[in-house]
């Protein structure tokens, strides 16, 4: 299939902002006009990804300075080719910066090499694991959680497609460890902290170090300025609703779904009912809206769907009707 000019272009764009990532990886204005670049277009990320997984097919050495001169000689031949237009696709000088730096490889030994830098981490409903990473990093998934991690010599990232997840970042100063989910970033280098993704609904805890949390631009519209979070503050964004941060959360409340515990503080019973969900094959379901925004406090076991139907048919006029493997709630008419 042959590929369009703008394809072509986009993917040399991609291969020349790796390059530029990798010579200065703690330039804050880089970066910035790099995440301005790739969330401009779903074409841009993707080209991205590709010329990274080009690039982590090499491991370690993939950043070995002869490698890195490779590359960058490859690079300007591939703005020079394009340049006297002859007509050859500029992806494959993209994906091809790493077939350029493949003979020295030779000189190190293929045994020495790594595997590609990408993984997939998932827990199924009422499953809970911790995984240790390439670089020491550890991430904990909570039950029905969905991780992306991807690593290359510029930077660790890990988009949180649907769940919770506690990250526990190795310090690495010349590559931050950022945790995508939906529209928001949080950026870290060595720090421990929590973010949670269901549906609209991003949650970020501090548990110790810095984190900075920045939000995708709306369209035809600028980015709001980056938000730190210190130890202890929590901020949460919802739909249609202006980010909150709340200081001083109890930690070890907050973490209290790794001992089996789910603790709500005035969440509404929708929220409630979607993180029961996630430990029980037995499913709630809430069937109108008056009973979907009940706010709710208290500490349940995580599994146990029956307790808190019970608890909250004691607090609330609704009705509950219980079947084999759904419980629906419902206001009381």
């Amino acid at each position: 299939m042959a590929q369009s000019p703008s394809d072509s272009i986009v993917h040399e764009d991609a291969a020349r902002w790796l390059m530029r990532l990798r010579a200065a990886p703690n330039d804050a204005s880089t970066f910035q006009a790099f995440q301005d670049w790739r969330d401009a277009a779903p074409e841009h990320q993707q080209a991205f990804d590709a010329v990274q997984e080009s690039w982590a097919l090499f491991g370690d050495q993939a950043a070995a300075p002869e490698l890195l001169v490779l590359r960058r000689d490859a690079l300007n031949r591939a703005d020079g080719i394009g340049r006297r237009g002859l007509g050859l696709g500029r992806r494959g000088f993209a994906a091809g910066l790493a077939a350029l730096a493949v003979a020295p490889l030779t000189f190190y030994g293929w045994r020495r090499l790594r595997p590609g830098a990408r993984q997939t981490l998932r827990t199924e409903v009422g499953e809970q694991r911790t995984v240790t990473l390439s670089d020491g990093s550890r991430v904990s998934l909570d039950a029905n959680t969905l991780v992306k991690v991807t690593y290359s010599p510029a930077m660790r990232l890990a988009e949180l497609v649907e769940g919770r997840a506690h990250f526990e970042v190795a310090k690495d100063k010349t590559r931050p460890m950022k945790v995508r989910a939906g529209t928001r970033t949080v950026t870290a280098l060595g720090t421990a902290f929590t973010v949670e993704h269901e549906g609209q609904r991003v949650v970020v805890t501090l548990v110790e170090g810095r984190v900075a949390v920045t939000e995708a631009a709306p369209e035809r519209g600028v980015a709001p300025p980056p938000k730190e979070l210190a130890p202890q503050q929590q901020l949460v964004f919802a739909a249609n609703a202006t980010p909150r941060m709340h200081e001083a959360v109890d930690v070890e409340r907050a973490m209290a779904w790794r001992e089996g515990k789910l603790v709500f503080d005035d969440e509404t019973l929708a929220d409630a009912v979607a993180r029961m969900n996630n430990y029980s094959q037995v499913k709630i379901v809430v069937e109108d809206a008056p009973a979907r925004a009940l706010k709710i406090s208290g500490i349940f076991n995580a599994g146990d769907s029956p307790a808190f139907v019970e608890a909250v048919q004691s607090y609330f006029p609704v009705d509950v009707s219980t079947g084999e493997f759904v419980i629906q709630i419902r206001s009381r008419s």
